[in-house]
């Protein structure tokens, strides 16, 4: 079964996405966490990819045209290639700047983070959020389910992925419950809890049914689909505003629906390539932010808070006080985009022609000693 090449409306999705996870750092929302939905749909869409990618892999395997060891060297280097570059590089600047000039007080967590463990640090050792290098938590959470699924997946036949992944969803499910039922701290909830690895196996589900050809239904209930993800997403996200004080376990139930509504929104989308709504996330601005917004997710937490706030001069030039809160966030967004663009177009870009010498390098190496068959 051939490779899903691209996706209508996801690179539009992770622009959304990317945004949320912005005006919840920068516009600093108190009332719902849109940076959590931000992240979590960047999880759904993650597994969307990769599981979907591995259980074709595995599909493969069994028809004979592929073997495990091709498989999970070709998965682990371009995964090396999309995600190493440039966060090496950048935590190499960190390193030396944070010597120097920048947060030289504050613990940036870098070692931690240089080994994918930052979840782990924050929600475990820290138990707190470390400032600006905070988001790269998700990050590791991304690494860690990629180290384990190929494992597990090129290994396991294709017909026991669905079984597998609605396992893991159910068993983190209620572990995420139980970390509510034993008042484990909030920050390491949001780090630390399997639910982050359930929402990537969650997504995976979806790409596993799409693999196989099937999509969101037909007729009322496919209509409905994307009004009931909405109402669902709306509801769990805002439950703690309108129905405080909540029991122990309702966070977490509000977590799960809040992950299943966003689960059903991006199976719908994947499921309809030629809905208008789906048409809109294709609109060239926002699938090109999508397209960089691995990038953007990097950079846009380090850029300094007080870039932009230039009181003493809005008040020479007269401007609305609501302008002069907005304009150093539109100039720290855009900043964070021009980086994203430049690191793109200079670096990811160009190390990811190299997955196609990899795949050819790995064809000849395998072709040689091993035998393509199913294990």
């Amino acid at each position: 079964m051939r490779a899903v090449k691209h996706v209508r409306g996801l690179d539009g999705l992770r622009a959304v996405a990317v945004t949320l996870v912005f005006l919840s750092h920068r516009a600093h929302f108190g009332a719902v966490d849109v940076g959590q939905i931000g992240v979590w749909t960047f999880f759904l869409i993650s597994g969307f990819l990769i599981v979907g990618e591995l259980h074709r892999s595995r599909l493969a395997i069994e028809r004979g045209a592929s073997s495990r060891r091709y498989a999970f060297w070709l998965f682990a280097g371009k995964r090396a290639l999309r995600i190493l570059p440039v966060y090496y590089l950048l935590l190499a600047a960190l390193a030396i700047a944070h010597r120097s000039v920048y947060q030289r007080g504050v613990d940036l967590g870098l070692r931690w983070h240089a080994v994918f463990l930052s979840d782990y640090w924050i929600g475990v050792v820290k138990e707190g959020w470390p400032g600006s290098t905070s988001h790269f938590w998700s990050l590791a959470v991304e690494q860690q389910f990629y180290l384990i699924a190929p494992i597990v997946l090129l290994a396991t036949r294709a017909s026991r992925h669905l079984t597998i992944c609605a396992a893991a969803v159910a068993l983190a499910a209620t572990a995420h419950l139980l970390l509510y039922r034993l008042h484990v701290s909030p920050v390491a909830v949001y780090a630390f809890s399997p639910w982050n690895f359930a929402l990537i196996a969650l997504g995976g589900i979806g790409g596993i049914l799409r693999s196989g050809g099937i999509a969101a239904p037909e007729g009322v209930a496919g209509a409905l689909a994307p009004w009931i993800g909405t109402a669902g997403a709306a509801f769990c996200a805002t439950l703690a505003l309108w129905a405080a004080p909540l029991p122990a376990t309702a966070g977490g139930l509000a977590d799960i629906g809040l992950g299943l509504s966003l689960g059903i929104l991006l199976f719908w989308i994947v499921s309809r390539p030629e809905h208008p709504a789906v048409s809109l996330l294709e609109w060239a601005p926002l699938a090109y932010l999508g397209t960089i917004s691995y990038g953007f997710y990097l950079f846009h937490n380090l850029i300094p808070e007080r870039i932009g706030v230039v009181p003493g001069l809005y008040e020479r030039l007269r401007v609305p006080s609501a302008w002069q809160e907005l304009l150093p966030e539109i100039l720290q967004f855009a900043l964070a985009a021009l980086l994203a663009h430049l690191s793109w177009q200079y670096l990811e870009k160009r190390v990811l022609d190299y997955k196609k010498p990899l795949d050819a390098a790995l064809r000849r190496r395998f072709a040689l000693s091993e035998r393509p068959a199913a294990r």
